[in-house]
């Protein structure tokens, strides 16, 4: 067992002469309850464990909460990881303000020795720290109780060797497969008087329990990317990036056969001082999540709820990162040009920087709240000028060919079908897919209304049910990731087509066209619209050579002469029937 004196109790003024009296240079008991006070919520204060947790090059790291009755209180929170624990010469000293191992340094998370101390003591009164380092089977432990400060029964803080870790988290100290940890720390912030269920004008415990996974999420984004496992409880906590560019776990498991992600803007490395700059990065939330104007970011463009990815919460708002760990999301005062605008919330912003640059962003030992100092403010704001009005001409953009076209769904290919449909008339009857069941008929439409969105519109849903039966073409629009231009259904001599408006062709040149013919594209000037028409005029040229060439990847290629044929007589047909107009 080892002891520190790392701190005396107070004592009273001592008299040295008729002149003079000498007093302590800190009075103990009664600057650790002011300490209480100093800028640390929840939120904070767990960052401040996990910081460590990494620096300790945890892999694992679990945050755990004990209720008290009626779950009105969190009475203890227990930090918990696998990293590679607390040398035993030092293990004392981290529960003494002011000291670190990693004292002034930049290179690290922290750097100003009293984060999880003062942290800790913002909640409750006590704090204990359990640790072992790998090869060693010894577990050591050491606290700090204001409660037996203030009653001058602990006078110094000791590292001392304990049996086991405590029986409530000895589980908790496992892996995964059930086997002991070799190495890990265990922090336990006890004695919390401060985290209640607040009244009438109060937050639950509940929404303070939400704001530490968002919080926990967005922060350490990077990590949790680089395969860090957080659990918060008995929940593995999933990365939240402001800028949708990382790629989040529960995106991937909602959206499995879309590329939902964000948009990059712009992005750039600023000098600043020294040889270190500031990287900035502006994007645009996925297209899917700002869809059509009004949803405010709380539904996708199928009308499912995202309100899980904050995109309402984050109007406004800069995320600076420190070293790879957020230290502050808000709003920045005089940073956005012509001010924040309700649509901000679909424009990630984020400002990367290296501790080097702490004085610059005025870092506070809580780390948060960073916000740059005015000349660099200044600097900032002209730079985001440029990518944040583009982002905002884009999001509107959007919006406008969005509703021009679903004002024209209704007919959106009500032309083609129609011209086809006539001409078929005289035709012979088509062969494909005559010998399909009754119910693989009716798989296939029920497929086509799913693919389609309106499975929860009977009136919508009977209306696509009666165009595959009355009509013998049925031309749809899907996305999808494959290379596909169209896809096509054959039932009973009829055919559904789906366009895959992922495709660079449909993307790039049909839907531009389309948008110009609806007066929602971007086509101004006649400049414009000539080079949209060159453009056109080379894509079909391509088209048609990439036709040539995949009938080339067949050593026989003279079996497609009839499929030639059959497509060149049924293009003039269902040309002739156009309006002369179309």
């Amino acid at each position: 067992m080892t002891t520190n004196p790392l701190f005396q109790p107070p004592e009273p003024d001592k008299p040295s002469n008729g002149q003079e009296t000498v007093a302590d240079i800190i009075q103990v008991d009664t600057a650790l309850e002011s300490m209480r006070d100093s800028g640390f919520d929840l939120t904070a204060a767990i960052g401040e464990p996990i910081d460590n947790s990494i620096e300790a090059k945890a892999t694992r790291i679990q945050v755990l909460t004990t209720f008290g009755p009626n779950k009105t209180t969190i009475d203890e929170i227990a930090i918990a990881d696998n990293g590679r624990g607390i040398k035993p010469g030092i293990l004392a000293n981290v529960l003494s303000m002011g000291f670190s191992t990693r004292y002034g340094q930049r290179g690290s998370l922290g750097r100003f020795g009293v984060g999880m101390k003062l942290a800790g003591l913002s909640l409750g009164r006590r704090i204990d720290v359990y640790t072992k380092q790998a090869g060693d089977k010894t577990i050591r432990h050491a606290y700090i109780d204001l409660d037996e400060i203030t009653a001058k029964q602990q006078k110094d803080i000791r590292a001392c060797e304990v049996d086991s870790w405590p029986t409530a988290y000895a589980d908790t100290m496992r892996a995964p497969d059930g086997a002991p940890l070799d190495a890990g720390t265990l922090v336990i912030y006890g004695k919390i008087e401060r985290l209640n269920s607040g009244g009438h004008y109060g937050t639950s415990l509940d929404e303070k329990l939400a704001d530490l996974r968002i919080f926990i999420a967005r922060a350490y984004r990077t990590f949790l990317d680089q395969g860090l496992v957080i659990r918060l409880n008995t929940t593995t906590i999933t990365l939240l990036d402001p800028l949708f560019l990382l790629n989040n776990p529960r995106i991937l498991k909602n959206y499995p056969k879309e590329d939902v992600r964000g948009t990059l803007v712009d992005e750039d490395d600023i000098p600043i001082a020294d040889g270190h700059s500031i990287h900035v990065t502006v994007t645009l939330a996925p297209v899917q999540f700002r869809w059509r104007e009004g949803e405010g970011g709380k539904k996708d463009r199928d009308g499912r709820d995202i309100r899980e990815f904050q995109i309402p919460n984050n109007t406004g708002k800069i995320s600076m990162v420190r070293n790879g760990r957020e230290i502050n999301h808000d709003i920045v005062a005089k940073l956005l040009p012509a001010g924040v605008d309700d649509i901000d919330r679909y424009i990630g912003i984020e400002v990367a920087f290296p501790a080097e640059l702490d004085e610059f962003f005025q870092v506070r030992n809580v780390k948060r709240g960073a916000v740059p100092v005015d000349k660099l403010r200044t600097e900032l704001k002209e730079w985001l000028k440029r990518p944040v009005d583009q982002a905002r001409k884009a999001i509107r953009e959007q919006w406008g060919d969005v509703a021009t076209q679903e004002r024209a769904a209704a007919r959106q290919h009500a032309a083609a079908a129609a011209a086809a449909a006539r001409a078929d008339r005289t035709m012979l009857p088509g062969q494909a897919g005559q010998d399909l069941s009754e119910e693989e008929t009716e798989q296939i439409i029920q497929d086509l209304i799913e693919d389609l969105g309106v499975a929860d519109d009977q009136e919508q849903a009977e209306q696509v049910r009666e165009q595959v039966r009355e009509q013998p073409f049925t031309l749809v629009d899907g996305a999808w990731p494959g290379k596909e231009m169209f896809d096509i259904d054959h039932l009973n001599a009829k055919a559904i087509v789906r366009l895959n408006h992922r495709h660079p062709f449909i993307r790039d040149v049909y839907d531009r066209l389309k948008a110009v013919a609806d007066g929602g594209a971007n086509v101004t000037t006649t400049e414009e619209l000539v080079k949209l028409i060159r453009k056109t005029e080379t894509a079909l040229d391509v088209l048609i050579l990439a036709y040539a060439k995949a009938e080339n990847m067949h050593v026989d290629p003279n079996q497609f002469d009839d499929l030639r044929s059959y497509w060149g007589q049924y293009t003039q047909a269902f040309m002739r029937e156009l309006p002369s107009d179309e």
